[in-house]
């Protein structure tokens, strides 16, 4: 999970609302909907909002999540800010094997990765052996049960990306510098040409700016 900077909403649904009797899935919805999907990619880097694994951009891929649920908060069912592209989470999976948004349901989670008053990057720590954990304990407990961000896949993908960013730093002898780390962070925080993000890409941000940090401290 990393932070998202939300952008304006599509033009199509800013339309769309304005119309009686606007509701999420109704009539006339489909084109909106693609817009809609378009623009949480683009603005998402193409990466789950919750575990970070990669969408491409046929929409079949894509699912919209709404943080808050349209069953419980009818009145943000067509709100941009409440909407978030999810992968599909293992749908058809016993629950256990569930992730995101296929597993949380209905269920409230107590932070938005794209809400900046949430500051979401300071909400989750990410650990060595690749899990994501909170210290706030009804966030970690929500990450678990709700989300399943610890599911053995998740977590052996997140592993792979840390040995891969420990490979790069490890290639020559010595202590990396601030600017060789600043290199290689900025690898990992940017999209590339075509506006993706490394899968996973948020536990190899989270290492190295905790590794810039402590280089420049010695510096």
């Amino acid at each position: 999970m990393r932070a998202i900077a939300k952008g304006k909403e599509p033009k199509k649904l800013a339309e769309y609302r304005c119309k009686p009797d606007a509701v999420y899935d109704g009539p006339k919805f489909s084109e909106v909907k693609d817009s809609i999907r378009k623009q949480l990619l683009q603005e998402q880097g193409y990466l789950c909002a919750y575990c970070m694994t990669r969408i491409d951009s046929g929409f079949d891929q894509i699912k919209v999540e709404h943080w808050h649920c349209q069953d419980k908060y009818t009145s943000e069912q067509l709100d941009y800010q409440n909407m978030l592209a999810v992968c599909h989470g293992n749908e058809g999976q016993p629950p256990e094997k569930q992730t995101c948004d296929t597993r949380k349901g209905n269920a409230d989670i107590k932070y938005n990765p794209s809400n900046p008053n949430h500051r979401i990057e300071k909400q989750i720590h990410f650990l060595g052996d690749g899990r994501i954990r909170s210290d706030d304990s009804e966030f970690d407990r929500q990450l678990n049960e709700f989300l399943n961000l610890n599911y053995p896949r998740l977590v052996q993908n997140r592993k792979a990306v840390l040995d891969a960013v420990h490979f790069r730093l490890s290639a020559k002898s010595g202590i990396r510098t601030v600017a060789e780390i600043d290199k290689l962070l900025s690898q990992y925080s940017r999209p590339d040409t075509e506006g993706r993000l490394q899968a996973y890409c948020a536990i190899a941000v989270y290492y190295l700016r905790k590794r810039h940090a402590k280089v420049a401290k010695i510096a």
